[in-house]
């Protein structure tokens, strides 16, 4: 079966929708006594817990009930907006109920009230139910009392009417009825037909979970013991593990509701029974569903609404906003209380907020400790980076100081070479400037870089041009080789007239003849150790 076939009979944490009428069960006998309790009175004040089952009461069993048997025309209320004036949102229900169209412009709010009843007394003899829901919402401390109290005047003087037919329900949570009768005082007749609701027991709710799951599509058959061992995880705090322990009704809804939608996935198999992980699950779906607002919900829950050791702890509805942000804590609040996540009660004048259940706070507590733990993860990782970044910055600063003292000593060899050659350079001028080339032309032979020194080409040129170290070496016959020795002190030349001679260097004295080639020497040179000398002739012989 697909998903979109399947139907599942476990609303969760929402009411019962009339439509819904007959998979609500367990309700019968108290739906019988609140219809006859409405029908006797012109008022009643439904009150009980929350979570009781005020709305799905009324909801999918009172209404149905009185519209069915009785005829009964319904205007119905269930939500009280901020910044709405409630007097005006029950007129505008009362004539969209009664299909009147819009409010006349410009008639004021009770008399809209008194021309709706008028009308739709005109229009039928049909009873009317006016049902208003969730009335404590208009007693939190942020509802200004004017309009709150102009609308707790109109349904006095409603009540009071000699109309035979017509009924009002007031649905409230127990812990704000003090308030509403302080509210109400001297209108004793809104609230003097009190009605309670008080949760359904582990025994009943084993019934009535057994029944609806049969009720699903596909039907599932839960054994009554595994049932009660679930519903006896979800009963109340300090209530004992009997079957007439109260039951948190949300809670209860919630897991069933998961329960049967994880056997219908596996096709009716039996898994174990338990509470917890499914309420878990829940936590973890209600507050994705609140988007961009599901980082400060959990915030809330972390940070303010459990303890250390995972036990609950409270927290009044002005400090609760006060951690959220602007505008939004109504959003996150209301969201989470309609899940049940959180449960409100009043409180002198207030409200204060805790944890549904002691494993949400545990589950909660998790979230806190996982958060944490990533929190010093992060923050580790950014030590680590943060490190880094000074290892990087200090090695990237100390090579560059390398470098610039490496450029600095290249810089200052190089400016000290330059002094070095222009010192050089300096002499070499000097010596020019007294005519003594050959001293001259030596010093700017020592000049490594001479394209580096300005003058040098020039001084040079002119040092060559006037130098003295010219030697006559005068023959007889023309010479075909001159070789010096290693030494550089003497000079071997080889002649035409096949002689070899042996001179000074300088050109002074008389040179060493070295005879016995008929034909011309091509060639004379010396042996490396200056020594000897080889000689070769034309003849094709050579000698040493």
């Amino acid at each position: 079966m697909s998903e979109q076939e399947r139907v599942n009979p476990f609303p969760g944490p929402r009411p019962y929708q009339a439509q819904e009428r007959e998979r609500f069960l367990g309700r019968e006998e108290v739906t019988r006594l609140l219809a006859n309790s409405i029908l006797a009175h012109p008022c009643v004040t439904l009150f009980g817990p929350s979570g009781s089952g005020k709305s799905s009461l009324m909801q999918a069993g009172v209404v149905p009930l009185l519209e069915e048997q009785y005829g009964f025309r319904t205007v119905r209320v269930d939500a009280w907006l901020t910044g709405e004036v409630p007097l005006e949102r029950l007129a505008r229900a009362m004539f969209s109920g009664f299909e009147l169209g819009e409010v006349p412009a410009g008639m004021g709010l009770p008399e809209a009230m008194d021309e709706a009843i008028r009308l739709a007394e005109r229009s039928s003899e049909r009873p009317i139910l006016i049902f208003l829901d969730q009335l404590e919402q208009l007693l939190l401390p942020d509802r200004e009392p004017g309009p709150v109290g102009q609308l707790l005047k109109s349904l006095g003087m409603l009540a009071r009417k000699p109309i035979q037919g017509l009924q009002l329900v007031l649905s409230l949570r127990e812990d704000y009825l003090g308030r509403f009768r302080d509210r109400a005082r001297g209108r004793k007749v809104l609230w003097e037909q009190g009605f309670r609701l008080g949760p359904l027991t582990v025994g009943e709710t084993v019934t009535v979970a057994s029944r609806l799951a049969e009720l699903g599509v596909p039907a599932q058959r839960w054994q009554e013991e595994e049932v009660r061992r679930l519903m006896l995880q979800v009963r109340g705090a300090g209530q004992a593990e009997t079957d007439e322990a109260e039951v948190q009704a949300a809670f209860a809804q919630i897991v069933c509701r998961a329960l049967w939608e994880e056997r219908a996935e596996k096709g009716g198999v039996a898994g174990a029974v338990d509470a917890e992980p499914i309420l878990h699950r829940y936590l973890a779906a209600t507050l994705e569903a609140l988007g961009p607002l599901k980082a400060d919900a959990r915030r809330l829950l972390e940070e303010h609404l459990v303890a250390s050791d995972g036990t609950r702890t409270l927290l009044m509805e002005q400090q609760a906003r006060a951690v959220l942000p602007q505008g939004e804590a109504e959003t996150v609040l209301s969201s989470l209380e309609r899940a049940a996540v959180l449960r409100a009660e009043e409180h002198r004048g207030s409200r204060y907020f805790e944890l549904g259940h002691d494993w949400l706070a545990r589950k909660v507590l998790e979230l806190q400790r996982e958060r944490l733990g990533r929190e010093e993860e992060e923050r580790r990782r950014q030590r680590e980076r943060a490190s880094r970044r000074r290892l990087v910055l200090v090695a990237s600063v100390s090579l560059a100081v390398a470098l610039l003292m490496g450029g600095l000593l290249l810089w200052a060899l190089s400016a000290k070479r330059q002094a070095v050659e222009q010192a050089v350079m300096a002499g070499a001028q000097e010596w020019m400037a007294r005519e003594q080339s050959d001293i001259s032309i030596k010093m700017l032979s020592e000049i490594r870089h001479p394209e580096k020194v300005h003058g040098w080409a020039e001084l040079s040129n002119t040092a060559l041009v006037s130098s003295r170290l010219v030697a006559e070496l005068p023959a007889s016959k023309p010479l075909n080789s001159a070789a010096f020795s290693p030494d550089g002190e003497r000079v071997v030349t080889a002649s035409e007239d096949g002689t070899a001679r042996v001179w000074r260097a300088g050109g002074t004295g008389m040179p060493v003849v070295l005879r016995g080639y008929e034909e011309p020497l091509n060639s004379a040179a010396f042996s490396p150790d200056g020594e000897r000398v080889v000689t070769a002739s034309w003849d094709g012989t050579a000698r040493v």
